[in-house]
């Protein structure tokens, strides 16, 4: 087991009455890669500014192998940073940007160069020195960054959205190159990021923020596939969520009829962990199912536990073909199919695969429109 070297502990962070971040914790191990994932406004770049000192906590303590660092300021705590606009200076070479750093802490001439020299071909940018930023490509801005951060041989490496400014092609290619280049050095990261695939691709865990707190923290296959929470489920990858009453075996759902016509069904599904207030849900509670769309399968109308609808979209997705499905009962659903499935228009039959994963059951949100 991966011993822990960044320790956050209890962390809180107000601006006046806005609590941003709740009572946050989190271990991350030497080497690691973390992503925080989450959406606009959950607290995953002041998170980041307040690990780098450049925000100042509430409440809560930050160690660094065993070193309390809560108090220092930001120029003693040994992080390096990459931003997310980079804040590369254009009228400076690569060289001088990657020393800038280094100079501010008045090393002398020979050892800046020398150190320049040794981190430029760790990214991949060897005899770049003279160049000027605006000679090099967005990917190559973003791996300079990056040298500029690891120069000083920080403690910990931070990542604020990296590769939001470039294209999608050369985001991806950026991320394989960065990826590789952090697992080289060797050093402990925090990468910030909205991006589930990037998360996915990047994270040797991935901490899921939601308004200040963490949901969970896990491989993305644990994200995925054994989800902590409602939030998780429907946020990560995609997910369908019918309503329903739990039957007395808690195991089964009727699914709710919204509308005045078709047949409900009873649909198998795996209860997910209690809510935020601790409930646990009993049989004829009203709860919600989340579905993934690889748990749905077509059918041809003759099983007794299929729903009828019409394909309302669909989704060629390369190795994948999705199909939006509005339910004749109320509600809708997303399927994985393959590409001929059908068209939009088409009335289709829809029923649990028998191979994919369980739906999940939950709490219904009475204040939600399920």
């Amino acid at each position: 087991m991966m011993s822990t070297f960044l320790s956050l502990n209890h962390l809180h962070k107000r601006f006046g009455e806005l609590s941003v971040l709740k009572d946050l914790c989190l271990e991350i191990g030497e080497g690691e890669i973390v992503v925080l994932l989450g959406p606009s406004g959950s607290g995953k770049t002041t998170l980041l500014r307040s690990l780098a000192g450049f925000e100042t906590l509430t409440a809560g303590s930050l160690q660094v192998a065993g070193e309390e660092i809560s108090a220092l300021p930001a120029n003693r705590r040994n992080f390096g940073m990459v931003f997310q606009h980079y804040a590369l200076f254009p009228h400076l070479t690569v060289g001088q940007n990657v020393a800038f750093g280094l100079e501010a802490r008045n090393l002398p001439k020979a050892e800046v160069a020398a150190r320049v020299g040794e981190v430029l071909p760790l990214v991949d940018l060897a005899g770049f020195e003279e160049r000027r930023i605006h000679q090099i490509s967005g990917g190559q801005q973003q791996r300079v960054a990056l040298a500029r951060a690891l120069a000083p041989e920080p403690r910990v490496l931070l990542l604020d959205e990296p590769l939001s400014n470039l294209d999608p092609a050369l985001r991806k290619k950026t991320r394989r190159q960065l990826k590789k280049l952090i697992r080289n050095v060797g050093i402990t990261a925090l990468w910030v990021t909205h991006e589930q695939e990037e998360a996915f691709y990047i994270g040797d865990r991935v901490a899921l923020l939601n308004e200040g707190r963490l949901e969970q923290v896990g491989t993305p296959e644990q994200l995925y596939l054994e989800p902590a929470s409602r939030f998780v489920a429907e946020f990560v990858g995609r997910a369908s969520a019918l309503s329903g009453v739990l039957q007395t075996d808690a195991k089964t759902v009727e699914i709710e009829k919204v509308r005045g016509y078709g047949q409900p069904v009873a649909w198998m599904g795996r209860q997910g962990s209690p809510d935020d207030s601790g409930k646990v849900i009993e049989p004829g509670d009203r709860v919600a199912l989340i579905i993934r769309p690889e748990g749905l399968a077509f059918a041809d109308g003759s099983e007794g536990d299929a729903l009828n609808g019409e394909i309302a979209e669909r989704q060629f997705a390369g190795e994948a073909t999705f199909y939006r499905v509005e339910l004749a009962i109320g509600g809708e659903v997303w399927v994985r199919g393959g590409e001929d499935a059908g068209r939009v228009g088409d009335h289709v039959w829809v029923r649990l695969a028998s191979q994919g994963p369980l739906p999940r059951i939950y709490a219904a949100d009475q204040d939600r429109v399920e």
